[in-house]
């Protein structure tokens, strides 16, 4: 059985991967998985390949492990994992509980090594992982620290995997975009204490990120940058002194208070 999981496809990029892997791959099942059950369900009706309904939590060791009993059991081969499954919090590192950060470290982290430590011994030849990073992730931005810096990981984690895996012809590709129109800013903005980051300049929308990220992964490039901002933000993080990058940041993000 050859399958495609996407984790986050309940909503946002990671729905629009599953639509886009539905439309361009034969394949016998796709395994969505996200905490929604009905939204999940409702992206398979859209669908013409199968698809398998994992309404799991992946912030949870007990969802972690059901879904590694599932792979030990089915055995499938895996052509193709989407990991973009991700959750944030705005405001800062004091006003966030500790349960906030552990959630944000959770599921952006531990929940994405986690399913790609259990997808690799089921993933062949020409096989590919698409990690949903950040262009935050190339920044040290404060009232968003948790999450830039677990996308720095999740960037870092991906060209690590990328030249461990090369030799098995297995493609991994973070992809870094700007801001997206999806429920992350909304739940992001519900903060602990009112802080907001509130001003979202160039925002783009998931099929966009997705059409270009998609082509970036079948070139094989393990960074895609989808979109002129995503691009220019990067190179300027090459030039650019750390402190002047904090600056900069420091200047444009925008903060209400409620």
């Amino acid at each position: 059985m050859q399958i495609a999981v996407v984790t986050g496809a309940s909503s946002g990029i990671g729905r629009e991967f599953a639509l886009r892997i539905d439309e361009k791959c034969s394949l016998d099942e796709i395994w969505l998985i996200a905490r929604r059950e009905k939204n999940l369900k409702n992206t398979a009706k859209t669908m013409r390949t199968k698809a398998r309904i994992l309404p799991l939590d992946l912030a949870t060791q007990d969802s972690l492990i059901a879904l590694r009993r599932l792979f030990e059991k089915e055995k499938p081969v895996v052509k193709i994992l989407i990991n973009a499954a991700g959750f944030g919090k705005f405001g800062s590192v004091q006003s966030q509980t500790p349960e906030t950060i552990e959630e944000m470290i959770a599921v952006n982290i531990r929940a994405l090594t986690s399913v790609t430590r259990m997808v690799l011994p089921y993933m062949g030849d020409g096989g590919g992982i698409v990690n949903l990073s950040s262009v935050s992730g190339f920044l040290p931005l404060s009232y968003l620290a948790v999450y830039a810096a677990s996308k720095a990981y999740v960037l870092r984690f991906s060209q690590a995997l990328a030249e461990e895996v090369r030799e098995r012809n297995i493609r991994v590709t973070a992809v870094c975009p700007y801001w997206v129109a999806s429920e992350f800013i909304p739940v992001a903005q519900e903060t602990d204490d009112g802080d907001s980051i509130n001003q979202f300049r160039f925002i783009t929308v998931p099929y966009r990120v997705v059409k270009k990220s998609g082509r970036d992964h079948e070139k094989g490039k393990t960074l895609s940058l989808p979109g002129f901002v995503p691009k220019a933000i990067f190179c300027l993080t090459r030039i650019l002194p750390e402190a002047c990058q904090r600056a900069i940041w420091a200047k444009t993000r925008k903060i209400s208070r409620s």
